[in-house]
């Protein structure tokens, strides 16, 4: 390519996004690009289509940061809480929001619009760009780029509203006269346009980009974004729940299937294998000889050059100020709020160290009381010297933290740990009050006592303003591991491959397999469920996917219906088997009081008060 913009994956980043508040499609492409001369240069070319980039949302920046319309998926989570008023999060976790109060709308609605429609004016007009310019090869690039882009914005909008508006190839002006005749396309509708379109776009794109392409969209990632949304469709959220069986539009159609369909899992199944049978991805450390250096490469380091793009499917690179600011204790110096708390049963979600999970369940939903399995060597009563495996610091810690599995190692901090970064330590972080990051003095601290610690990169030193940068995973193949198997196991229990592939991801994080821990769970379908979820819940969080998991499958009315814990950060210290190591109800949960609230209708987004009068279209369920 000539003149090709070699820092492209950072240039994504910069991209301008559209912050207007103006209604989705409502106008043409900025008249600045669609001038004649826009395609007649290969360079203002690849412009307009790092442009189009540019309207994905900022996946890597938790909601807490601002008040801002970044995506709230990790605060409206089970797995977290966060310690800063006035956010717009709390009226999703507490219930108390309307379709009139459209808030998230613009990062989850009206931008990805604009997108689309950036997206169908491209794949207009790429052809136009001289041969002399841009080659056939380059222009089928470009295209399929720009089509495996407007599918991804589909795909991010169905499981946050369901069926939606298909627009078609027309950049559409949707200020046309005819608009209130207009209706939502039905589910099956939308899910097999964008899967067609995302496998059709992936027969266009390359395998790999040179090292200096890194970020652009491949085979891969068109074929990643394709099983995901294929398993959220097999789900039961939109697999004929009885929920939404009277969701009908004005036009008579449902918008929802009405029948359990087996086959969807199957397609989901085939969907995940197809990205497997690329032969392009692997699991960083895959044989499980140093889980925390694979860790330490797939989730800090940047760019193609690294052992962790071989698992890295598609990624976005970006500052790592959003996230890092948000997740280091502010006792560190500098610019550091330290509010990204983990949730208590997020921590209890982690296996032990002998692969078995200590805690099986709640009496009565209580978090304060846990069934303790007894077999797993677990106990939170009581301290004892230990050594951080990752960074060896020896410390008298809570026995609830000791002989954990590695990832919980890599993604949790917890209150009396020493902080590294570069050649500093912060020995001693207090999240109890007026501890040095803990509540009292303002709101930078993590309201459970716990703090997200995933890719925290120890050779970085945030407290002089490094923040380096943060290569967020959007699709990996983590993820499709997990997809596959769970797709198989609702069509086929008994296939081999469930517990060959579930192993793979536990022998990464230097678990024994499932098989040898739990082998009652072999063949038995409804047990194998539960053991693959929480897989899932270990693997991928912090990575945006828990939210729509609860949702998806529904159980979001049992797992986010129900009061945050955390440690006691009211205690005054956290003296060994004090006042803090206590189990109680998050009460600085984002200003509330931590017993949030999820009803059937919270499954979906609102249809904003603003479209329907616009439009004139069908509600979602309860709004």
């Amino acid at each position: 390519m000539k003149n090709t913009i070699k820092t492209f994956a950072l240039f994504l980043t910069a991209g301008a996004m559209l912050a207007s508040c103006d209604s989705y499609l409502d106008r043409q492409p900025d008249e600045p690009l669609t001038s004649d001369n826009i395609f007649k240069k290969q360079k203002t070319t690849l412009q307009y289509l790092t442009n189009i980039y540019s309207y994905q949302p900022d996946y890597e920046a938790p909601a807490c940061v601002s008040n801002s319309n970044d995506i709230p998926w990790e605060a409206c989570s089970d797995e977290t809480s966060f310690s800063y008023l006035d956010r717009s999060y709390t009226q999703i976790n507490y219930n108390s929001w309307n379709p009139s109060l459209p808030i998230y709308r613009d990062d989850t609605y009206n931008t990805p619009y604009k997108g689309i429609r950036e997206a169908n004016y491209f794949m207009q007009n790429v052809h136009k760009c001289p041969p002399e310019e841009l080659n056939d090869v380059d222009k089928g690039y470009y295209y399929n780029e720009a089509r495996f882009l407007r599918a991804h914005f589909y795909a991010m909008m169905l499981p946050v509203y369901g069926p939606v508006f298909l627009i078609g190839d027309d950049p559409v002006d949707f200020t046309q006269s005819g608009l209130d005749q207009r209706e939502r396309n039905t589910w099956d509708e939308c899910v097999n346009y964008v899967a067609n379109e995302l496998w059709e776009a992936a027969k266009g794109l390359p395998d790999s980009w040179p090292d200096i392409y890194y970020g652009r969209a491949t085979k891969g990632a068109a074929l990643a974004a394709r099983a995901r949304l294929l398993l959220y469709s097999a789900r039961k959220l939109f697999n004929g729940n009885e929920l939404y069986k009277g969701i009908v539009n004005k036009n008579g159609d449902h918008l929802f299937p009405t029948q359990y369909d087996e086959k969807k899992w199957e397609l989901a199944a085939q969907a995940a294998k197809d990205v497997m049978n690329l032969n392009l991805y692997s699991l960083v450390g895959a044989d499980g000889t140093d889980p925390y250096a694979s860790f330490n490469t797939l989730f800090t380091s940047v760019g193609s050059g690294t052992g962790g793009a071989t698992e890295k499917i598609y990624t976005r690179i970006a500052s790592g100020y959003q996230w890092h600011v948000v997740t280091t204790p502010p006792s560190v110096g500098g610019t550091a709020y330290g509010g990204y708390g983990v949730a208590q049963k997020q921590v209890d979600a982690f296996a032990m160290a002998n692969g078995r999970y200590p805690i099986t369940g709640y009496t009565d939903g209580d978090q304060a009381r846990p069934i303790i399995d007894p077999d797993a060597g677990y106990s939170e009563s009581g301290f004892s010297k230990f050594k951080h495996p990752i960074y060896g610091d020896e410390l008298e810690t809570f026995k609830m933290y000791q002989n954990r599995e590695p990832r919980f190692y890599v993604n949790v901090f917890w209150s009396g740990m020493t902080w590294h970064g570069a050649n500093k330590k912060t020995a001693n972080v207090q999240f109890y009050f007026n501890g040095n990051s803990g509540p009292g003095k303002s709101h930078n601290y993590p309201p459970t006592g716990y703090l997200a610690h995933k890719f925290t990169n120890p050779s970085i030193d945030t407290s002089t303003g490094n923040y380096g940068y943060l290569d967020f995973p959007v699709f990996r193949y983590a993820e499709i591991l997990l997809n596959y198997v769970e797709a198989l196991n609702e069509y086929d229990p008994s296939n081999a491959d469930i517990t060959l592939y579930l192993n793979m991801i536990r022998k990464r994080a230097g678990v024994p397999d499932i098989e040898e821990v739990y082998p009652d769970a072999v063949g038995d379908q409804t047990r194998m469920r539960e053991l693959i979820r929480r897989e899932r819940q270990v693997e991928l969080c912090f990575e945006n996917l828990r939210y729509f998991d609860t949702r998806t499958w529904m159980t979001a009315e049992t797992d986010n219906n129900m009061p945050v814990y955390g440690m006691n950060i009211s205690a005054k210290d956290h003296k060994a088997n004090g006042e803090f190591w206590q189990r109680v109800i998050c009460k600085y949960d984002g200003g509330r009081d931590g017993n949030r609230v999820f009803t059937k209708r919270c499954y979906l987004f609102p249809i904003s008060q603003e479209e329907l009068d616009r439009v004139k279209c069908t509600q979602n369920y309860g709004w």
